[in-house]
């Protein structure tokens, strides 16, 4: 089984991790999401299965295709938008759900980081213990939202685990000549 398959089933991808989005969308926006919007979020990860989203990063850009295609299908435009602007790969435009999605993050106790380190080992950093690993990304995306959630989870994971050289220096097989 692929790793996005195994993170979308148990792992930081899974319906734990949109269960806490909700949360975050309370706390970020002090409202509930509309029913509609619950939906948008529980599938706005679902793009991982199938893929090798921590070893191909232009796998990992594409992953909110398939949500908001789910979503576009239920809802319309309304909901392709949502879903696919969680992320901005490429550039995309932030929705509604970017922030509450990187608030997850902020806010995930550092058990469930280390709970996904089960399912999903590679994000255990070399050198470190999955506590370690754990609090290491944590307090990475409580620097990031100091900056406005400059920086997308996805290449906070790989400066850490695979060292800022591979990320910036161009040594990532999967970002050609070494483009972020």
């Amino acid at each position: 089984m692929k790793q996005g398959t195994w993170s979308v089933l148990l792992g930081c991808h899974s319906p734990i991790h949109s269960t806490i989005v909700i949360i975050a969308w309370r706390k970020w926006y002090r409202k509930w999401p509309a029913p509609w919007q619950i939906v948008c979020i529980m599938v706005h990860d679902i793009g991982h299965w199938g893929k090798n989203h921590l070893d191909n990063y232009e796998e990992k850009k594409k992953h909110a295709e398939l949500g908001a295609r789910i979503a576009s299908r239920l809802f319309g435009e309304k909901g392709y938008n949502l879903v696919i602007g969680h992320c901005t790969y490429d550039g995309r435009e932030r929705s509604e759900l970017f922030y509450p999605d990187k608030y997850a993050q902020v806010i995930s106790p550092v058990w469930w980081f280390m709970t996904n380190t089960w399912v999903e080992p590679k994000l255990i950093r070399p050198g470190h213990t999955r506590r370690e690993s754990a609090l290491m990304f944590k307090n990475a995306m409580i620097k990031n939202m100091a900056n406005g959630f400059s920086e997308q989870g996805h290449d906070i994971y790989l400066r850490q685990w695979a060292g800022e050289e591979r990320v910036n220096g161009g040594k990532n097989a999967n970002k050609p000549n070494g483009k972020r």
